[in-house]
């Protein structure tokens, strides 16, 4: 059976008791999304399937991957004590190998083209699609109730390319959407590409004429493999996305072309909805609660045009969470952007140990690193070369020993309080670039996106604010007490005892 076959990973999960069934109704506005939050809080890392959506005859997983490693270390092979180091070595083996191509199959045989809707039956209301929460969705002129999703997206930007992405979703009527395409990714030069102009560029400049759409398919229904794919930036994405899927479990990603526009999806994905983005058609997409705990603004935003909608018969919807920390999103985010800083800091520190972005604080706001300090200002150049390699997102980094647990927040608070001295340790980079939806970092001081906070000046600059690095590790050649550690002969033996009592 393929690794990539969604319903056996289901099956797989049940029979292992990994699978949190939800067998009773659950409201699709707000409801189903606090429940969802309120499991990631109370550290419910199973999958959950809500098996009764209100109205609607089509079940809804959500945390396919979840926010704990264990599913992301199992799709890249890797053991999840080792997850972090491991995925970014097999990540760069793959890419340097090529990977395994994908392969046709007959669309006969495509279970996700079982069932074919186009025309006034390709309904975007069939799908139980959530309101994660009570203000998502306002400011939208066609605000329809709120709905979204954050899928996986598939695009062609080459005649062997697939390029795999997550764009948000709003769905603003029966066959439209607005689509939060983010700028500088792989999607946005695409279709750049296909308009023959800048998503910003003002509309002086717009080639009617010779813009052509820029068609999309946004799937439902994948295994780990392909959702990690879809968040991993580092992944080229005039490549082949498939074949690097293919790559991590040496088996062939099965693929069929769309009934209605030039794209390959996952022959065994549950649902997708075909369509395009027409040159220059814009609205305006409400606001919703992004990654960083805040609700977004109101943007402009393309307009997707469903031409299809495809699925298996009696499908699974994925719903793949967002909103304020703690959730998948921010999880799956924050361990690729732990990997790339990983990766760039590892190119001139060769000692660095270990690198975790907090999910909890925004998924690349906040970074602790551990390294086997071995000269003078290395943790300082540490600190910068994390900054620099997730392009501004980073505010803080916070640089230990590698005898500190860096995702346990007592080792951490432990190292702050005695191996820190601020006078001596911190460093302040003022006016860094920041990001564009932080509210500190925008906006004139007393308003919303302040929160009230005044310092001297009547305005920021747009994405400018300071950065801080803590160095919170044993300056060298500097004699201080032994530290009180767990030994791992005693550990051992008391694990046993704690089992026999305990559980």
């Amino acid at each position: 059976m393929s690794f990539f076959d969604f319903r056996a990973f289901i099956d797989n999960l049940d029979k292992e008791g990994g699978l949190f069934r939800v067998p009773v109704e659950v409201e699709t506005l707000d409801e189903m999304g606090a429940f969802i939050a309120r499991a990631d809080y109370n550290d419910i890392h199973s999958p959950i399937l809500f098996e009764k959506p209100t109205g609607y005859d089509i079940p809804v997983l959500a945390n396919t991957v979840g926010h704990t490693y264990r599913r992301m270390a199992d799709a890249f092979g890797v053991p999840e004590d080792n997850a972090l180091p491991g995925c970014a070595m097999k990540m760069m083996e793959v890419l340097k190998s090529g990977g395994v191509p994908p392969v046709y199959v007959d669309e006969d045989t495509a279970l996700c083209q079982e069932v074919v809707l186009t025309g006034e039956d390709a309904d975007l209301s069939i799908l139980p699609a959530l309101r994660l929460n009570p203000q998502d969705g306002q400011g939208s002129p066609d605000f329809a109730e709120g709905r979204y999703f954050t899928s996986l997206c598939v695009s062609k930007p080459g005649e062997n390319a697939h390029n795999l992405s997550y764009h948000r979703f709003e769905i603003t009527g029966k066959d439209t959407g607005s689509v939060w395409i983010f700028r500088g990714t792989g999607d946005a030069l695409s279709m750049e590409n296909f308009w023959g102009s800048k998503i910003d560029d003002p509309s002086s400049t717009w080639d009617h004429d010779n813009a052509k759409p820029f068609p999309m398919a946004f799937v439902f229904g994948v295994t780990p493999e392909f959702i990690l794919a879809g968040a991993n930036s580092a992944l080229p994405h005039e490549g082949d996305d498939y074949a690097f899927i293919g790559g991590l479990r040496d088996q062939a990603v099965e693929m069929v072309k769309c009934k209605t526009i030039d794209v390959d999806v996952p022959a065994n994905a549950e649902i997708v909805v075909e369509g395009e983005f027409r040159p220059f058609n814009w609205t305006t997409q409400g606001q919703f609660a992004s990654f960083n705990g805040f609700y977004d603004k109101p943007r402009r935003r393309p307009v997707f045009n469903v031409t299809a909608i495809t699925m298996r018969k009696k499908p699974i919807f994925q719903h793949v969470h967002i909103g304020r920390p703690l959730n998948e999103c921010n999880s799956i985010a924050a361990f690729f952007r732990s990997v790339r800083a990983f990766v760039q800091i590892k190119e001139i520190m060769p000692n660095v140990v270990d690198v975790f972005v907090d999910p909890s604080a925004g998924c690349g706001f906040t970074v602790h690193v551990a390294i086997k300090k071995g000269r003078i200002g290395e943790p300082k150049m540490a600190m910068m070369r994390a900054y620099t390699a997730l392009a501004g997102f980073c505010k803080h980094v916070f640089v230990y020993d590698d005898d500190i647990d860096i995702r346990n927040p007592r080792d951490r608070d432990w190292a702050l309080a005695h191996r820190f001295i601020p006078d001596r340790d911190l460093m302040i980079i003022p006016n860094v670039m920041g990001m564009n939806i932080e509210p500190m970092a925008q906006g004139i001081v007393g308003s919303n996106s302040k929160l009230g906070v005044y310092d001297g000046y009547p305005e920021i600059p747009m994405n400018t604010r300071s950065f801080m690095g803590v160095d919170c590790t044993v300056p060298l050649g500097l004699k201080v007490m032994n530290r009180v550690v767990p030994v791992p002969e005693v550990e051992a033996k008391v694990d046993e005892l704690w089992r026999q009592v305990v559980t």
